[in-house]
């Protein structure tokens, strides 16, 4: 009983106590998913099928449900839930984009559960969905048959899993560890790239150690850091190799009995040796894939896409990739991959922001633990890209940039907490920002537009502004 108890009172420290405005916490969530669910969902089929790699996810899915799948570039997690949406509403757009749309309306919820259980405070958590809401990139994704949706859903979901682990004790937070570990291993079962969010759980677990070691006046008595350093080596162990490495492991199985790449398959004990073989051969395979000359350009002037861009150019949405164009009776259907721009660029400034003023101590009231936190996700899942030679589309760039929007929803509720000009400065980016989201809304789900209207909204002509290009 003492032991529960203890359990119970760390809880209730770690966790503020509920209060009546979390009703408002909720009734806003529930808005921002009707929302998201509601853009996704309408005249989901309405552009025809397919649209840029829509050519290759449903056709994987589909060789599933004909029982001879494709070995290709990435692992198979992505494939077995677009296969899900195809058995429900048939082979057709809606069959193939279905599973996307409903995994990409519940990202701003999310995004939503990473910054409430990050700080507990509403308005970060309100405006972390509200920014995600109004990115036209998100939703371009989660009207096609695309895969990037599920990689950031998995890793924000694993988010959500570790903060709320970190804040209780005993059995219940080796569970909610271990669905953390779950959701890591099923964001890099979708694309590699999912392994960011792991980096993330890594740098934040370093930098905390860090701290311990060297500056330990620095690390508060109670909280998420200091719950950082009482996990046991056996939580790291179970939760954050073991069991994200097995689900990985296990994903291919489904592929491996419908496809073993030509190793015979066996029963009984024998079964184990081709599964491992199998596995090798899928990853050479896989290697090959994302190294061949097909997607690496040796002459960096003459890439191997029209719509490769540099990873530097992500933040600031220089290079978007049009995934559909259609000239009907004079009226442009277009579908721009492209972020809201004025959500993009101020959210890159305040990355910029965030991290210069760490560098100062009279600046606490902006960056602290949790902030750094925010950095840490951008660093992770936008880092490593830079060390990637092959063409690279801005699409890459979508789990950092949820961390991005996070930290632009973290000052913004600075702004609303202060008076005067500086909150209705705050006030001013929502609006801005919303009202930007409905003037592209047209290219980003497809509504017909005049010539005129659509270079409105191509803020950015080829060889006009050096490094943009947004046709």
């Amino acid at each position: 009983m003492q032991k529960i108890d203890l359990d119970h009172n760390l809880a209730n420290a770690l966790e503020p106590t509920r209060s009546p405005r979390d009703l408002y916490l909720i009734l806003g969530s529930f808005s921002i998913f009707a929302i998201a669910l509601l853009l996704r969902l309408w005249q989901l089929d309405q552009v025809p099928y397919p649209v840029f790699d829509e050519v290759y996810f449903p056709k994987y899915a589909e060789e599933y449900l004909a029982g001879s799948p494709t070995w290709e570039g990435h692992p198979p997690l992505a494939k077995y839930l677009i296969m899900l949406g195809i058995i429900l509403f048939g082979h057709n757009a809606t069959g193939y984009r279905i599973a996307s749309a409903v995994f990409g309306a519940f990202l701003p919820v999310l995004a939503i559960g990473v910054a409430y259980r990050l700080t507990y405070q509403r308005n970060f958590a309100l405006l972390s969905g509200l920014f995600l809401l109004s990115d036209g990139l998100f939703l371009v994704e989660s009207r096609l048959g695309l895969i990037n949706v599920f990689l950031v859903a998995f890793g924000l979901t694993s988010q959500i899993f570790l903060l709320s682990g970190l804040q209780h004790q005993g059995k219940l937070q080796t569970f909610l560890l271990s669905c953390a570990g779950l959701m890591l291993g099923a964001s890099a079962s979708v694309k590699w790239n999912g392994l960011g969010f792991s980096l993330l759980l890594f740098l934040s677990v370093l930098f905390v150690w860090v701290i311990a070691k060297f500056f330990p006046q620095q690390l508060p008595k109670s909280g998420i850091l200091a719950a950082i350093t009482k996990i046991h080596w056996w939580q790291y162990l179970l939760c954050f190799v073991i069991v994200p490495i097995t689900f990985y492991l296990l994903q291919w199985i489904p592929l491996f009995m419908l496809n073993s790449g030509g190793i015979p398959q066996e029963t009984g004990w024998g079964s184990i040796h081709w599964f491992w073989q199998s596995l090798i051969r899928v990853h050479q395979h896989m290697i090959w894939w994302h190294s061949s000359s097909s997607v690496i350009s040796l002459d960096p002037t003459h890439p191997t896409h029209p719509y490769c861009s540099s990873t530097i150019s992500w933040a600031v949405s220089a290079r978007p990739v049009g995934y559909y164009f259609q000239n009907r009776d004079g009226l442009f259907s277009v579908i721009q991959a492209i972020g809201n721009p004025i959500l993009w660029w101020l959210s890159t400034l305040s990355v910029l922001i965030i991290t210069l003023a760490s560098l100062f101590t009279r600046c606490r009231k902006i960056t602290s633990p949790k902030s750094g936190y925010l950095l840490l996700g951008y660093v992770a899942n936008y880092a490593p890209w830079f060390l990637v030679k092959r063409c690279l589309f801005i699409y890459h760039y979508m789990s950092a940039a949820v961390f991005s929007f996070m930290a632009l929803a973290w000052l913004v509720s600075q702004m609303l907490d202060r008076q005067g000009m500086i909150r209705y400065l705050g006030y001013a980016i929502i609006a801005i920002i919303l009202l930007t989201q409905i003037f592209f809304m047209p290219i980003w789900i497809g509504l017909p537009l005049s010539p005129s209207q659509f270079y409105e909204r191509i803020w950015f002509m080829p060889d006009k502004v050096f490094g943009f290009n947004w046709i």
